[in-house]
């Protein structure tokens, strides 16, 4: 593999940021057309896209922090509150209120 110079990369960059835009908008419309599939006429809900979206964007954020923290993590004038770790408590927390009502209203219908 070559090595890319500065314009080489901000062109990969670039389209690695469309692609996952696309792909990211495409998993939107796929799960929101299953939920509505589901709801007009009583199809069999499918999660594989809301899973593999909600998956593709906790990557990318979880990524975008942890490089940011490692990016100043030897400065000792910007002192940061470890936002990971809290954004994975956070995510965790969220995530089990949206299963627990999820399965409440399972249950319930």
């Amino acid at each position: 593999m070559k090595k890319l110079d500065e314009m080489d990369r901000n062109i990969q960059l670039r389209s690695e940021e469309w692609g996952y835009r696309v792909v990211t908008l495409a998993l939107g419309v796929w799960t929101l057309f299953n939920c509505w599939q589901t709801l007009a006429y009583g199809a069999a809900y499918r999660p594989l896209p809301g899973f593999i979206l909600c998956f593709a964007v906790c990557v990318q954020s979880f990524s975008q922090l942890a490089m940011k923290r490692r990016m100043v993590a030897g400065d000792e004038e910007y002192r940061e509150p470890n936002r990971l770790l809290r954004t994975v408590i956070m995510g965790g927390i969220a995530a089990a209120v949206v299963v627990s009502v999820g399965t409440f209203f399972l249950l319930k219908v």
